[in-house]
């Protein structure tokens, strides 16, 4: 999950199984299980699943996953509500590595490591409920995400 608040409160949710499952069905047309990071079978399953959520938001508020003009919501939320530990983006950060450490101890992670086509490979710096980018540090080039 790109963003801290919203898995807090997804994790809240799922707890009110049968609210939970109304809600799939009707908003999904299925019933979405949940997989924490640590149940996944490697860190790259985890990028995997933030590269996705990446595109899917993308696609969904009309944007080129490869250089959007902004950050998805699901991907903004936690800088623009202020969530101290919450997993704030860049859209184009130009950072040596995928993710670092604010002071206050936020999470910053470059959006451009994850809307990249190719060119980066490997598991991710962290797991999918932790917002973690895909791991390439530096690694990506061509522009993709941002300014």
């Amino acid at each position: 999950m790109p963003s801290q608040v919203v898995d807090v409160a997804w994790h809240e949710f799922i707890l009110f199984t049968r609210d939970y499952q109304q809600f799939c069905h009707e908003a999904l047309g299925r019933f979405l299980h949940h997989i924490p990071a640590e149940a996944m079978k490697t860190p790259t399953d985890a990028g995997s699943g933030i590269k996705l959520a990446w595109r899917l938001a993308c696609t969904k508020n009309g944007m080129d996953p490869k250089n959007p003009k902004q950050l998805p919501l699901l991907f903004a939320i936690d800088s623009k509500l202020g969530i101290q530990d919450g997993f704030h983006y860049r859209k184009n950060c130009k950072l040596g590595n995928a993710a670092q450490v604010a002071a206050g101890g936020a999470h910053i992670y470059c959006a451009t490591h994850i809307g990249c086509a190719g060119g980066c490979g490997g598991g991710a710096s962290g797991s999918g409920d932790s917002g973690a980018a895909d791991g390439c540090g530096g690694g990506c080039g061509g522009g993709c995400g941002g300014d």
